[in-house]
């Protein structure tokens, strides 16, 4: 890990001990252009002899973070633009930096204060215990709970969205169920989150966290207790060598009926992003989320945004391929559920969606017409339902989704035991499972998508000629977009949904790259 601190004192000279794999780089603001001179020579002496006439290859001089320690101008360290990922520069506290330029670096890279408080060595630890380059997450999930058999109440599951208890809970907390296998510990802090609802009643529930000491299934050290206040926030489980496990269980008191969704756990930063820096949530009512990150690139238009497809792993999808086009960026993924929700849920969710990509347009100054809407598998359906919104430059999408319901309806035929996540889609979506519910989520995509007549939108599709899930997507998408005249670009491929994962990509890629050099002049050659 390379940081580079820009002011007049040296925070490593202030400290006994730099944290193993750091390295602190240091230099004066009127020292910039030297120092990155010395920084490619450097890098160039480690690179093989060359050879005779051989030009000397480009060096890029990268950093996990800049963090600047005095008031500077802007312009100074535009020679370390490229030396930087967006949300990795940063300003001590107490020190004020305006923004000079639409184009500095201080927007394109979203300078933020570090949230670190206390002396050096604290701001040194946090910023080596966050800036780590991995990201994950998984969830505890309701099919593994035990519950207490002391409840006399009515236990209800409704699949795998969510365990329903109703009844009377007790006049004091009282264990209501635990999670049958232990969080472990690890290297990094732990963001919880638990999704809960009330239905009715009056009741309360809280967490009850139970560190193990390492090494030991009998060792309990004292419990954290976190009450619906601490439980609107992701709670941050610091990094501890001496626990090994956690033992997790709600309580409940009161009565009533309360309904339970999985326990999400996650990598986390500590306040400097959800997943990776500068990543961002939103919770709605359920206590249902999805997640986004916004890189501003050059500024340059177009914006693309990426939903991301089905993942059980919960965090980010498609960093890299988008990184690549070097336009303004959006991804955005949902970690409901068993891999996702298809970015459908509740008014207030679904608006929020639409008002993330629209304060990005805003930041940027672009226009709705500067916008490309992209997704594979599941995340086609986000693009696709979310463009009657912003009437795109461009859809991309390979492999769609349209009519959920009629991918559950099949589902004992064409793939029993198989994505019953859908089924659970199905559940959450309308809250039922009858013939009825299953028309109403076919409908919901085609009232939505049929708000606009997407007249300067063009659509790139790509599908599977014998797509085992939503067969019919592509055909229907056709003959609507047919009758608006939208324009429109298919290529279909031999095979069941899953069978030529790859093909479809490098047909995703290959049309992004065709519609930004036809309609934006970019150069990928």
């Amino acid at each position: 890990m390379k940081i580079l601190q820009i002011g007049q004192s040296n925070w490593s000279e202030q400290v006994d001990e730099l944290p193993e794999n750091l390295e602190w780089l240091f230099c004066t603001p009127e020292a910039i252009p030297d120092f990155l001179e010395q920084q490619t020579q450097e890098a160039l002496e480690k690179l093989p002899p060359l050879e005779e006439g051989q030009e000397p290859p480009k060096v890029r001089i990268r950093f996990n973070a800049i963090v600047i320690t005095e008031v500077i101008d802007e312009e100074i360290l535009m020679p370390l633009m490229n030396s930087i990922e967006a949300y990795g520069i940063y300003h001590d506290e107490g020190i004020q930096l305006e923004s000079t330029s639409p184009y500095g670096i201080f927007r394109r890279k979203r300078l933020r204060e570090l949230v670190a408080k206390g002396d050096v060595k604290t701001k040194i630890e946090f910023l080596n215990l966050t800036l780590f380059g991995s990201q994950y997450g998984a969830k505890l999930k309701i099919p593994d709970i035990d519950i207490n058999p002391n409840f006399k109440g009515k236990v209800t599951y409704a699949g795998h969205v969510a365990v329903h208890f109703e009844g009377s809970f007790g006049d004091d907390f009282a264990p209501l169920f635990t999670f049958r296998y232990n969080l472990s510990s690890f290297p990094v802090a732990l963001e919880l989150w638990l999704e809960y609802f009330k239905v009715s009643g009056s009741c309360e529930i809280c967490l009850e966290i139970t560190p193990m000491s390492r090494g030991s299934i009998t060792n309990f050290t004292e419990s954290i207790i976190l009450d619906e206040t601490s439980l609107k926030e992701p709670y941050i489980l610091p990094p501890n060598d001496n626990i090994g496990f956690y033992a997790v269980s709600v309580l409940a008191k009161g009565s009533g009926e309360l309904g339970f969704g999985p326990l999400h756990w996650r990598y986390s930063r500590m306040g400097m992003g959800r997943f990776v820096l500068g990543g961002e949530r939103y919770s709605d009512s359920k206590n249902q989320e999805f997640i986004y990150y916004f890189n501003p690139g050059d500024m340059k238009p177009p914006m693309t945004v990426y939903f991301s497809g089905f993942r059980s792993a919960e965090g980010f999808e498609g960093y890299g391929i988008m990184k690549s086009l070097k336009t303004p960026f959006m991804l955005i993924g949902d970690p409901r559920l068993e891999g996702g929700s298809f970015y459908i849920g509740t008014p207030e969710m679904e608006n929020k969606i639409q008002e993330v990509i629209q304060e990005s347009l805003d930041y940027l100054g672009f226009e709705k017409s500067d916008l490309i809407l992209s997704g594979l598998s599941m995340g086609t359906f986000g693009a696709l339902y979310y463009a009657s919104h912003f009437d795109p430059y461009a859809v991309v999408i390979g492999k769609p989704f349209t009519n959920i319901g009629d991918v559950v309806d099949r589902i004992k035929l064409n793939r029993p035991d198989e994505f019953e996540t859908s089924i659970d889609v199905l559940r959450n979506a309308t809250g039922g499972m009858s013939d009825d519910d299953i028309n109403e989520l076919n409908q919901k995509f085609w009232d939505k998508f049929g708000q606009s007549d997407f007249e300067k939108t063009t659509f790139a599709i790509a599908f599977m000629e014998h797509d085992d899930y939503d067969r019919n997507a592509t055909a229907l998408l056709i003959d609507t977009l047919s009758e608006k005249g939208a324009h429109i670009y298919t290529k279909g491929y031999e095979g069941r949904h899953n069978d030529n994962s790859r093909a479809i990509n490098r047909w995703f890629m290959r049309q992004y790259v065709d519609l930004l050099e036809d309609g934006y002049g970019r150069n990928y050659s």
